[in-house]
């Protein structure tokens, strides 16, 4: 008798767990009845700053909510003059904002306000200090790694030149060093100009002391990249095609100095929306501008990524994390805006989401200093028709006349709103 054994049987394999996808968290948000014209974060990312046409706010960020707080835990007043550029500067201990004064913008103010004040809840009618620069309107600042100079681009237009009809007058530029203690120009680092070509706008890495400058002529874009100890230029980038009226800007560097977002133009002629050809028919065509970024890298020049795709009419990226690791911009789409954060190590989006109101006219964003979180701020302005107590005619017998009654008079206002979102993107970072 033979005996048989059984073989073992084999257990099925166990499909491993899938992870989680991860996924940025929205924090909370804050709605205002005002036009948003800055937002920052002070040094220990803990408190937003927004700046509307009046007064600034300091935003406790552990308040937020699915309801807004009721109140910033301070204010600050803005001086005269529509404010620019606002953020903390290099020692944190101060909040500074580039002011144009005067009455014709003759004259520009770097103000400042105690941080230390403002996180304690104190109002601030008037800046603390303020120090009136020897240049006026400066196209781009930014500030040495000590806080004691100011690097300034100046665009002026270029003389001799002969204006053409629907054309803007060619720019030069160069960049200056000016004191933050008294305003005056400690140094003239360089002149920005390029024949038959016009200054778009540059940017300075202080500490690198790079210097980005972005030039456009009636037949291409061109990149420059500037070594300051030499003033030699590095490396070159040109783009072909470029549209004649788009407002492309200037280049943006990464907190390391490691890369560069360029952003080229070009245009091309399509139907008129909604239009139907018919064989045989003429159609009219219309000029469409397209804008579209680029990740260089900032020691060479070389693209590492184109950071939209062909269907993707206009985008931008407004801002790069404190580490370099994340960028955040929007593209828009024939399906409409949508709002984007790509990784920089391959340029590749890794989330987009849509904006909060379809009313929403534009945008502002930066993140918090070394964290990937990231405030947003949704721009609304709806044009409210009032109407105003109607005039009435009366004939000379005293009796209202039937036949000569002007229009109901009619006043336009606007209604600005603003929606800040605080985003928490670490669980995007690899």
């Amino acid at each position: 008798m033979v005996l048989l054994s059984a073989a073992p049987l084999l257990a099925a394999p166990v499909p491993p767990e899938e992870k989680p996808k991860s996924r940025a968290k929205l924090l909370g948000t804050v709605k205002l009845n005002s036009y948003v014209t800055q937002v920052c974060w002070t040094p220990d990312a803990k408190h937003p700053i927004v700046v509307t046409g009046e007064k600034g706010l300091v935003i406790d960020r552990d308040q937020l909510g699915e309801e807004a707080p009721a109140k910033p835990i301070s204010e600050f007043a803005l001086p005269v003059g529509r404010a620019g550029k606002f953020g903390v500067t290099p020692d944190g201990t101060e909040l500074y904002a580039m002011v144009p004064a005067g009455r014709f913008n003759s004259e520009t103010r770097l103000c400042y306000w105690t941080l230390k004040d403002l996180l304690e809840g104190k109002k601030k009618a008037k800046p603390d200090r303020a120090v009136s620069l020897e240049v006026d309107n400066p196209n781009h600042f930014t500030f040495s790694a000590d806080g004691r100079s100011l690097y300034v681009v100046v665009r002026e237009p270029r003389g001799g030149t002969v204006l053409q009809p629907n054309r803007q007058p060619q720019q030069i530029g160069k960049v200056v060093r000016l004191s933050t203690k008294t305003g005056d120009i400690a140094e003239e680092w360089m002149s920005l100009d390029l024949p038959n070509a016009t200054l778009l706008g540059a940017e300075i890495h202080p500490e690198s002391g790079k210097v980005f400058a972005h030039f456009q002529s009636p037949e291409e874009h061109i990149v420059r990249c500037f070594d300051r100890p030499g003033k030699k230029e590095k490396w070159e980038r040109t783009f072909t095609e470029p549209s004649p009226n788009s407002n492309v800007g200037s280049p943006m560097v990464s907190p390391d100095g490691n890369l560069v977002v360029a952003s080229w133009s070009r245009q091309y002629m399509t139907p008129q929306p909604g239009a139907i050809p018919q064989p045989g028919q003429r159609v009219e065509l219309v000029a469409v501008n397209t804008v579209k970024p680029q990740l260089l890298n900032a020691t060479t020049g070389d693209v590492i990524a184109d950071l939209v795709g062909d269907d993707v009419q206009n985008g931008q990226v407004i801002c790069f994390s404190s580490d370099s690791k994340l960028m955040f911009g929007w593209q828009y789409q024939n399906s409409g805006m949508q709002y984007v954060v790509w990784e920089t190590k391959s340029g590749k989006p890794i989330k987009t989401w849509n904006r909060v109101s379809s009313d929403t006219r534009d945008m502002l964003a930066t993140f918090a200093p070394g964290r990937h979180e990231l405030a947003v701020v949704e721009r609304s302005a709806i044009h409210v028709r009032e109407s105003l107590p109607k005039t009435v005619i009366f004939e000379p017998n005293g009796i209202p006349s039937t036949s000569r009654q002007p229009l109901q008079p009619q006043v336009l206002r606007i209604d600005h709103t603003a929606v800040i979102g605080i985003w928490d993107l670490a669980p995007l970072v690899k």
